[in-house]
Formats: structure tokens, C-alpha cells, sequence
């Protein structure tokens, strides 16, 4: 057998390097950025979130949040606040926690006048959470914190003028945008008649100048409370005029995803269904 120069060349030649590994102070400071990155998206967040955010599987994710946490709490970058858990604590970025990813080119606000301890903490929570849970499945979102802070590729302004209200969250696949509005309290007929509404518009693009179109509605809330119902009936007074085809295009843009939550609003899973069509239709 004779070896050609290419194969001697290549029998000869040192193996390619292996790529370099971060130090463990890179990972340290990759870690605090990821979380500071994070906090500036929701305004506040729980270390049980940020395990969910920035170590999606990891078997040691929220210690490794809490850890990264305490040092950024040290560093000046985060406050530690007490939630309306009582004895839970959220984190908001202080106004050296902004200026750090500031300096980065990353716009953020601080969040120290932000009330975490209020009746809205609730419901900011659970759609945190569940945007935290649709960036694993792929998709960019945006909280209603975000998208008023100028994080999202659409305004609040713009959203507003095309669906008709302030949605809670929206999420970003491809072309597609999704509204999403959390039910943490039973809201009246006439507000969830507005959500279903929104259904009215999928396809449209949402401002002249983006290339996004609605592509669904979603509603998130507490598997155990009984909103489902209540969303049924709404659109069944809203599509009335609609024929029953028409109706049943409708009630399949609008995705109920049903959170498994334990005590104290502990994170179990997530199950999603089209809203089923409303009984009583009354075909035009």
C-alpha cells in the first residue's frame, strides 16, 4: 500500500484543538447576565422562575438561581424584596443592576418602584411563569412589562389601536404574534366578550409598518378555577351573529391554557385545548 503525501500529510498532522472552556468566572459572569437579562424582561421574578429561565432542565437550576442571585444582591445589581407570598422574595434590578446591561447596549429600567407585595402580583406571576414556559417551547415573549418598556417589536400603543385592549403578554413565532391574557380573578362578561374579540382579527397584520399577523389568542388561568365556562359563554354571546361555521373558525383561535399549580403557586405543568365550541349558537 503506498501512502499518498495528502494521507501521509494527514496521518502526521497534530490533532485540530479542542475549543477553549470558559473559566469558571466567565460562567459566573455568563450566569449573572442571563439573570440580570431576565429580571429586566419580567420587572420581577422569583428564583424559582429564573431556574425556569436561565437553566431550563438543569437538575440543580434554583440553586444555582439562588446562588447567582445572592451574588448579584451583594454586587449592588439586585434588591430582594418580599412578595405577597409572604414569606417568598422576588428580585428587581436596581438602578446599577440597569446601568450594567445598559453599558452592554441592553435598554433596561430598574424596578424599584415596582409593587410586588400588592393584589396584582399574583396575576404578573402566573404570566411570567407562563412565558418562561412558551420561550422553552420556542417562542420570543414579552410580558405587558416588557412591551411597555419598548422590549417587544411592537408598542403597546400599536397593540392596542389594532386588538382593542392592553393584552398581558404576547408571544412571537416566525410571522406571528399571539395576544395573550391571564385570568388570575374572575373578570366581567363584557371584558372577556373584548377577549374574544381579539379572535375576530387573526390574519391581519397588526401595523402597517411590521410584518407580524395575529396568529391566535391565548388565555391563561389556574386549572382549578373554573374560567373555562365563563370564556365559553362570552363568546357565545359575542359570535351570536356568526353561522356555525363561522363560530367554529373563531372559537379555534383561542388556545385555554390550563396551569397546574401547587402551593405557593408552585410551577406543576401546563395543558392547552381550542376553546370548545359555545352551545346555544344561534346561526344568522
Amino acid at each position: 500500500m503506498r501512502l499518498t503525501s495528502d494521507l501521509l500529510d494527514g496521518l502526521l498532522r497534530a490533532p485540530a484543538p479542542k475549543p477553549k472552556q470558559p473559566t469558571a468566572r466567565e460562567r459566573a459572569a455568563m450566569n449573572k447576565h442571563r439573570v440580570l437579562c431576565a429580571v429586566a424582561d419580567h420587572g420581577h421574578l422569583r428564583c424559582t422562575d429564573l431556574a425556569a429561565a436561565c437553566w431550563p432542565g438543569a437538575r440543580f437550576g434554583e440553586q444555582m438561581a439562588q446562588r447567582t442571585v445572592r451574588a448579584l444582591i451583594q454586587a449592588g445589581h439586585l434588591k430582594a424584596r418580599t412578595n405577597a407570598l409572604g414569606s417568598g422574595q422576588s428580585v428587581v434590578l436596581t438602578r446599577p443592576g440597569a446601568a450594567e446591561l445598559e453599558v452592554r447596549g441592553i435598554a433596561a429600567h430598574h424596578g424599584l418602584d415596582l409593587a410586588v407585595c400588592g393584589a396584582t402580583f399574583r396575576h404578573g406571576a402566573l404570566t411570567s411563569r407562563w412565558c418562561i414556559h412558551k420561550q422553552a417551547e420556542g417562542f420570543r415573549a414579552f410580558t405587558e412589562y416588557a412591551i411597555a418598556n419598548g422590549r417587544a417589536p411592537l408598542s403597546r400603543e400599536a397593540l392596542f389601536k389594532r386588538l382593542g385592549r392592553h393584552v398581558d403578554a404576547a408571544l412571537i413565532r416566525g410571522d406571528k404574534l399571539y395576544a395573550c391574557e391571564t385570568e388570575s380573578a374572575a373578570k366581567a362578561t363584557a371584558a372577556l366578550i373584548r377577549i374574544c374579540a381579539m379572535a375576530e382579527h387573526v390574519g391581519r397584520r397588526l401595523h402597517p409598518d411590521s410584518p407580524l399577523v395575529l396568529g391566535g389568542v391565548f388565555v391563561v388561568f389556574d386549572a382549578e378555577q373554573n374560567h373555562a365556562q365563563r370564556i365559553a359563554k362570552a363568546a357565545r354571546e359575542r359570535w351570536q351573529r356568526y353561522s356555525a361555521a363561522d363560530q367554529a373558525t373563531l372559537a379555534s383561535r383561542i388556545t385555554l391554557a390550563r396551569l397546574s399549580l401547587g402551593l405557593p403557586l408552585t410551577w406543576r405543568g401546563c395543558s392547552e385545548e381550542r376553546l370548545p365550541l359555545p352551545s346555544k349558537a344561534r346561526p344568522v
